[in-house]
């Protein structure tokens, strides 16, 4: 909201500059800057035409002779189609300065010499958007004589300054002058005086041609119509005009002029109709009901039952408290009016809007609310000055569809506990005084006080909004600065906290990359990855069709990060991210939130050098730095890799669950090349970890050791077995029957294909035996070794080769 201060001084005096304004309103709590319309603009004054005559050379363009008060006319070309004899005109004099740096100067065009500029509102600083519409493609013309030579900026409002206060939802009563006077005034202590609209009695009669009518009295608790005869509608006054363009709306007609004014005045949207093109003479605020249209003037809208619309007969006439149609707009040859004011549901008013993409300056007030103890007065003053601009022969007395009177909120408060919270000492008189400052109504009785609060701060209610008022009129920046007082709370991190950390820092010491995603995907995001298999959790009121659902895995949204990467041609990635998703059992209505890690790589892991030749990423190495996140976890654990084709989304030749004594803690795996392929990504292989689970797993105790003293024996053993006997299997029968000296196993080579016998693959493996305590015997390592080979005959059919 922008508040003008030419307009304010109407309210209440104005003796500080704009800037000092701007940073004391922000010190109360609502945060203000200071904006000051046509800096650095000058040498623009009034222009009369006195002739026009074509030029010899174009076909548009225009030699104009215009006085600007000096001795002799200046001559100066325009090419604007609407230039004219007798005009009155914005003229930019040989050296003025325009907005965005433009400069005037004396010159020729075509030949013809141009001593000047006639301008264009556009050209003089107002947005194109919000100047009249006769004017979008010409030069601006006033509509009555001017004085030549005067300065155009007070005329135009281009000098003017205002505040622009970026208000908080709940302080919705700044959203008009009226209301933003309240505020400033108290701050330096001015009250603001408003003069009371007054119709004249002589044109006041029993008109009642329209019948009104509110069905849903909860969502409409006020609905009042005026009746205007006989108007004549026709360009505002200029005063109106430049304050309606100041504040980014466009000027239309006296009588869409008044009602916006009124909004900007008093912050209650107002509505006008055509009483003679209403489809019968009634007004009826109802839902709507599905596929009702409303025509616009750019598209059509269908509607629903949730929407709240006025009708007339069968016609929808506009969206209650957003947008009129056209079926009954105002226009130039409008004989009969109905004047508007209500007050509308916010939340319903914000839920249409949304839906229909149709937020403007009359829904916002209505979302965030409007005074209902003004809706009376607010109405009375657009009829004012609808008859003071259209001159009507009758107007209505109000006619009521729906009505609530409005009652004044009064909180009681103790001063001694008011001073109290804010570690103040101020006496009753002065708290008594800044509140009666903001327009409230106080009576003392002792320590205690009563406080009558006007219907324009419904944002207030409990004793704290007191206190809060205080404060702000008092000033934050007078509280005593004192240092907290009482027990010191000592920081760190919980147990989980730090293991989540820990496993944090080994993915960034592994040279991966963190990744912060949101944590609501879309329908086809949760599908993908649930691989816990848990009831989705859905929003009632998504944003958007991609954030509808709590996420469930994190992977959708690492594939999501790879693919955005690589579609800019960043393609060796390797990423994580640490968070939680949302598991619901079925029949609960709120999810439990789990902690999660996962991974992603893709591209590269190594690039072309002098000396080394590029390493691809594959499932291997993503599987390293899984081994060595596990092993920072100190689980004492068994951790395993169980081969697995359930999940649809990834490969099923290279997918294993991962298992701690036997308990799924996690996954990983390729992505399924149909589902790479469908994301935009090449080849990527993803993990995915339970933190939580991780965390409950039992410590294991770290014992230090020396090194050992005595030789270690190493045997090598290579076997043909079945392509579908994994290798762990191997390794652990392998550990089960190599005895207390067994120290170690490593494969060291796979081979699959020619000399092979059809599904088997040749596996190589490197046995490690060490006594710490004593030297090894070959009698002792070759037992061993023998029941080693002799339980893998037996139990896989393997050929020892």
């Amino acid at each position: 909201m922008k508040i003008s201060i030419n307009w304010l001084k109407e309210y209440i005096p104005v003796t500080h500059t704009v800037e000092e304004m701007a940073n004391k309103i922000s010190l109360t709590g609502i945060e203000s800057s200071p904006v000051k319309l046509g800096e650095g603009v000058d040498g623009l004054v009034i222009g009369h035409i006195t002739s026009v005559k074509p030029h010899p050379d174009s076909d548009h363009l225009k030699i104009c002779m215009v006085d600007v008060g000096e001795s002799e006319d200046k001559q100066i070309v325009c090419g604007a189609p609407n230039v004219a004899k007798d005009q009155y005109v914005i003229v930019a004099l040989h050296g003025s300065h325009l907005p965005n740096g433009v400069r005037i100067k004396r010159g020729k065009l075509r030949g013809q010499e141009s001593d000047g500029m006639i301008c264009g509102l556009d050209e003089v600083g107002v947005p194109a958007q919000y100047m009249p519409k006769e004017f979008e493609n010409g030069i601006y013309v006033f509509d009555e004589p001017q004085k030549p030579g005067q300065a155009v900026y007070d005329l135009l409002g281009l000098k003017d300054q205002m505040i622009d206060i970026d208000i908080t939802p709940n302080r919705a009563d700044t959203l008009g002058m009226r209301g933003a006077a309240w505020e400033i005034g108290a701050t330096y202590d001015e009250k603001p005086t408003f003069t009371k609209p007054e119709l004249d009695n002589k044109k006041i009669t029993d008109l009642n041609d329209v019948e009104v009518k509110v069905e849903d009295k909860d969502l409409v608790p006020d609905y009042l119509i005026r009746e205007l005869k006989n108007v004549t509608v026709k360009k505002s006054p200029l005063w109106v005009q430049r304050r309606l363009w100041n504040q980014g709306i466009r000027p239309v007609n006296s009588i869409i002029d008044a009602a916006n004014y009124v909004m900007i005045e008093y912050g209650q949207p107002i509505q006008a109709y055509d009483l003679d093109k209403l489809p019968k003479k009634s007004l009826i605020v109802k839902k709507a009901q599905d596929g009702d249209k409303l025509i616009l003037a750019d598209e059509d809208k269908v509607l629903n039952h949730n929407d709240l619309v006025v009708t007339s007969g069968e016609e929808v006439l506009g969206l209650a408290g957003i947008v009129n149609g056209t079926k009954a707009s105002v226009d130039e040859n409008t004989k009969n009016v109905l004047l508007e004011a209500g007050v509308f549901d916010g939340a319903s008013v914000r839920k249409t809007a949304q839906r229909h993409d149709l937020r403007d300056d009359a829904s916002n007030r209505f979302e965030k609310g409007v005074d209902n103890g003004i809706v009376t007065e607010a109405l009375t003053r657009v009829a004012q000055l609808a008859d003071q601009f259209s001159d009507a022969q009758e107007i209505s007395k109000v006619i009521t569809g729906s009505y609530k009177e409005a009652q004044p909120v009064e909180i009681d408060g103790s001063i001694s506990h008011i001073n109290h919270l804010m570690g103040l000492d101020l006496p009753t008189d002065e708290i008594v005084k800044i509140l009666d400052r903001l327009g409230f109504t106080v009576k003392v009785n002792g320590d205690k006080i009563s406080v009558t609060i006007p219907t324009r701060r419904f944002d207030m209610s409990i004793e704290a909004d007191l206190v809060e008022e205080v404060n702000r009129i008092y000033g934050y920046e007078n509280l005593p600065n004192t240092l907290p007082a009482g027990m010191e709370t000592r920081g760190g991190y919980s147990k989980k906290r730090e293991f989540s950390n820990k496993l944090r820092d080994v993915l960034l010491g592994e040279g991966m990359d963190e990744v912060i995603n949101f944590s609501l995907l879309s329908k086809k995001e949760v599908d993908a990855f649930n691989t816990i298999k848990t009831e989705y959790t859905k929003l009632l009121h998504p944003m958007t069709e991609d954030h509808e659902y709590l996420r469930n895995s994190l992977i959708p949204g690492l594939v999501r990060n790879i693919a955005y990467n690589q579609a800019r041609n960043n393609n060796d990635l390797r990423i994580f991210e640490q968070a939680r998703i949302f598991d619901r059992p079925k029949g609960q209505a709120r999810p439990n939130e789990i902690e999660y890690l996962s991974g992603a790589i893709s591209g590269n892991v190594s690039g072309d050098s002098w000396n080394t030749k590029a390493q691809k990423s594959d499932f291997y190495y993503l599987k390293g730095i899984v081994d060595e996140l596990l092993m920072f976890t100190n689980a004492d654990a068994k951790f395993e890799y169980k081969a697995t084709s359930e999940y649809s989304n990834l490969h099923p030749g290279q997918t294993a669950k991962i298992l701690a004594n036997g308990q799924v803690v996690g996954l990983i795996g390729k992505l399924h090349p149909k589902y790479q392929k469908a994301q935009s990504v090449d080849e990527t292989y993803v993990f995915e970890l339970s933190i939580d689970a991780l965390f409950d797993l039992n410590s294991k105790n770290i014992k230090s050791q020396s090194a050992p003293k005595y030789p270690s024996i190493s045997r090598d053993l290579a076997i043909l077995v079945k392509s579908s006997v994994e290798n762990g299997e191997i390794i652990a029968d392998i550990y089960a029957n190599g005895g207390k000296y067994l120290n170690d196993v490593t494969i060291f080579d796979v081979y699959e294909g020619k000399n092979i016998k059809t599904n088997y693959k040749s596996l190589a493996y490197h046995l490690e035996f060490l006594n710490p305590n004593d030297t090894l015997t070959d009698e002792e390592v070759e037992k061993a070794f023998s029941l080693v080979k002799d339980s893998l005959v037996q139990k896989f059919n393997v050929e020892i080769r």
